[in-house]
């Protein structure tokens, strides 16, 4: 049998009995229908049509196809269906990774605009700390992750936020007023601090470097809000990101810097080139762009809004797809399973 074409003929002759009207909903002329037909018996080597006077009817070997056939039909019809919703990617899954503090900030908002067009997709969100979320779209883990990379070119990616470097100081500090806080003047602080992995630390450890400090450090931690009570309670200086920061309810934070600037680091949405991606990516990378905006008080926008190498292509097409919330996807959330690692 050479393609399910022929199946679908038979079919439609079977139910209507009638050679005109199938090749009228068939949108052929009968006498290719006929000829279709007659391949099809001659392939098979089965008689399925026989005629009694002006009457068409099956042969047994007709009756025992029919449902078989008409099953087989309708499943075609329901995979061709099911491809082109994955194809226009109204149905599939998709994997998300990012941190605790950016999903609440962001990915909660951008996933209510995405479900409007979008209600079908599976969608599943892991948590990391940056280093970990760089690697899960190496990997394949996630089909899209929020993180900052230092090699803009490793992967494609959009634009979103530009996470600045915050000190938080113990009460009494009078440096709790000054507008910037020199990593310079800094030397002798205990530092209070996220774990290696974390892009706050990645960019704190980068800056010592670059202004030849060894900070000494009275705590390394998982917890932004561990961070934060220690140095309520007097016990050192907690450094920061903007995004890290997010939800932090404390006195406010003085911008690190670094030879008069400040220490910022871009963060975007990031996937792998080398991967699967779905066809859902685009316009989910469009709500995030919206969300980003419409948050930007929480943190600095990142100066660009469009998407670079393979993010184009990507987030051109989804950016309609952002614009009201209605209804809900199916939503998975997990963590990191080797390593919990809140904030970023």
């Amino acid at each position: 049998m050479r393609d399910l074409r022929q199946l679908r003929f038979f079919v439609t002759v079977a139910e209507l009995m009638n050679v005109s009207r199938a090749a009228e909903a068939l949108n052929i002329s009968q006498s290719a229908l006929s000829r279709q037909i007659q391949a099809f018996e001659d392939e098979i080597g089965l008689r399925l049509f026989d005629r009694v006077g002006k009457r068409l009817v099956l042969t047994a070997e007709g009756e025992e196809m029919l449902p078989r056939a008409a099953g087989l039909v309708e499943q075609a019809e329901t995979l061709s269906l099911r491809v082109d919703d994955l194809a226009r990617g109204r149905i599939g899954h998709l994997r998300i990774g990012s941190t605790p503090q950016t999903i609440a900030a962001l990915i909660a908002p951008a996933l209510k605009a995405f479900r409007v067009d979008h209600p079908f997709i599976e969608v599943a969100l892991l948590e990391g700390a940056n280093r970990e979320l760089i690697e899960m779209v190496e990997r394949g883990a996630v089909h899209v992750a929020i993180a900052g990379s230092e090699d803009p070119n490793a992967f494609g990616s959009a634009p979103l936020f530009s996470a600045e470097l915050l000190a938080y100081l113990p009460p009494g500090d009078r440096r709790a007023s000054a507008s910037a806080l020199p990593i310079e003047t800094l030397r002798d602080m205990p530092f209070l601090l996220l774990r290696r992995g974390f892009m706050t630390r990645d960019m704190f450890d980068q800056a010592c470097r670059k202004a030849g400090i060894r900070p000494r450090i009275v705590l390394e931690s998982d917890s932004p809000h561990a961070l934060v009570a220690m140095v309520e309670a007097g016990h050192g200086l907690a450094i920061l990101s903007s995004s890290a920061a997010n939800g932090i309810r404390s006195t406010p934070p003085v911008p690190v810097t670094l030879a008069g600037k400040p220490i910022h680091r871009p963060v975007s949405a990031i996937w792998n080139l080398e991967r699967h991606r779905p066809a859902s990516l685009s316009a989910f990378v469009a709500c995030l762009q919206d969300s980003a905006r419409s948050t930007s008080g929480l943190w600095r926008r990142s100066g660009a809004d469009h998407p670079t190498r393979a993010g184009k292509r990507q987030n051109n097409t989804g950016r309609r797809h952002s614009r009201q919330a209605r209804k809900g996807s199916k939503l998975t959330l997990r963590t990191n399973r080797e390593r919990r690692l809140p904030g970023d």
